[in-house]
């Protein structure tokens, strides 16, 4: 009997922290600089780069990846001024994952995610994809919302479904 509940809390555990995104487009590389999220999905293929990294090889951090996906524990070293022309140069997909700030503190000299005022800047959205095209003097952003962490996956997929698009 005990080994009989331990084989069904055992499934339950793995039922319960599966972390799936039902994203079923076109296969996905995204660079993450920050923490790596626990979501899964065999089309997408997150992979770790650091602030530097991207700073230095724009080019083939585009050619390479999908997007670039910013998380919150880089968020004030990533909008250090300095950055300001990497974000608005780099032609891909720049997503400020959990940025109630949206993407104003990363692509605006004299802000940075600390100093920047969340009342005036917050739009309740959750996420922000941004994208700069410096030829055409254009820059676009698009807003995700999160209206319950339980549906976090959902986030996710329409996130994936945008970058998709770009």
């Amino acid at each position: 009997m005990k080994k009989i509940l331990f084989i069904v809390s055992l499934f339950l555990l793995v039922a319960c922290s599966n972390n799936e995104v039902k994203y079923d487009g076109a296969p996905l590389k995204i660079a993450v600089v920050g923490d790596i999220p626990e979501e899964h999905n065999e089309k997408i293929h997150f992979e770790p780069i650091s602030l530097d990294e991207f700073t230095e090889d724009t080019l083939t951090i585009s050619t390479n990846f999908d997007a670039v996906m910013i998380t919150p524990m880089m968020f004030e070293k990533a909008s250090d001024d300095r950055f300001v022309n990497v974000y608005k140069n780099s032609k891909m997909p720049i997503i400020f994952f959990d940025s109630r700030k949206r993407n104003l503190p990363f692509t605006n000299e004299g802000l940075t995610y600390e100093t920047a005022h969340l009342e005036a800047l917050n739009n309740d959205s959750h996420t922000t994809i941004y994208i700069s095209d410096i030829d055409a003097n254009r820059e676009d952003a698009w807003y995700f919302y999160l209206k319950d962490e339980k549906e976090l996956d959902i986030l996710y997929k329409e996130i994936f479904q945008k970058i998709e698009t770009l």
